[in-house]
């Protein structure tokens, strides 16, 4: 027999799967953004931005970022 201290009960285990559900939805999401940027730079580069340092603001916008 199992004692119940060795056996977690379902209200210990579903936390725990919650935590294991959101990780790889976090992975996912992980992994589809870098696609998502890979994409971009590609697309970028295709503009022929690529060549001067470029990013997206927060509002999605292009902003060339100006080195001198």
């Amino acid at each position: 027999i199992i004692s119940s201290a060795f056996a977690p009960g379902p209200e210990v285990s579903f936390p725990l799967l919650q935590e294991e559900e959101h990780q790889r939805e976090l992975s996912l999401l992980h992994r589809r953004l870098e696609e998502l940027e890979t994409t971009q730079m590609k697309q970028l580069q295709d503009l022929g931005l690529a060549r001067e340092p470029v990013r997206v603001d927060a509002y999605g916008e292009l902003a060339r970022n100006m080195i001198t």
